[in-house]
């Protein structure tokens, strides 16, 4: 070829490589942005699963600790229940009159024989001191054995429904 043929060829040849240079950079840029973009996005995923992972974890962890929290909430909770049913129970014990029929029964006996002692002793010179304490005790009696007789409950009324202490 003659070299001015070769000058004009070298010279196009040039041209188009001038011409397709611009277009194989941007090409290379694309991809390399693009296989930049998915390593990133590659990192931030494994860096979010392991975040996701240890929130997770932690999330486990506190919900141990709840059922934990739960269930010595709810242990603390029956030993209160139980507290308070033995409480009740004793309270509704101590309702009732701790002395009954034959208790009252007993005390006029008590008082009769202390009537009694003391007529005795009204006879004898000098016993005037334990006729007027036998008296005495025999009048206190008396008023005990009433007020007892009056708390006594009647037979129709129960003794210690769990509604009257409430």
């Amino acid at each position: 070829m003659q070299p001015h043929k070769l000058v004009l060829a070298i010279g196009i040849l040039w041209l188009v490589t001038l011409v397709v240079l611009p277009f194989l950079f941007a090409t290379a840029r694309r991809r390399a942005h693009a296989a930049g973009l998915a390593a990133g996005k590659a990192i931030k995923d494994a860096a979010h699963i392991h975040q996701i992972r240890n929130l997770e974890r932690e999330l486990a962890d506190k919900q141990a600790e709840l059922v934990n929290a739960q269930k010595a909430f709810t242990a603390h909770m029956e030993a209160r229940r139980q507290v308070i049913t033995e409480l009740e129970e004793r309270i509704m014990s101590y309702t009732g009159l701790a002395v009954t029929k034959a208790d009252y029964q007993a005390l006029i006996a008590v008082c009769e024989t202390l009537e009694t002692a003391g007529r005795t002793w009204k006879q004898l010179k000098g016993a005037e001191a334990w006729v007027a304490r036998t008296e005495h005790q025999g009048r206190s009696l008396r008023e005990l054995a009433i007020r007892i007789r009056n708390e006594l409950p009647t037979p129709n009324t129960k003794v210690g429904d769990k509604g009257a202490a409430a």
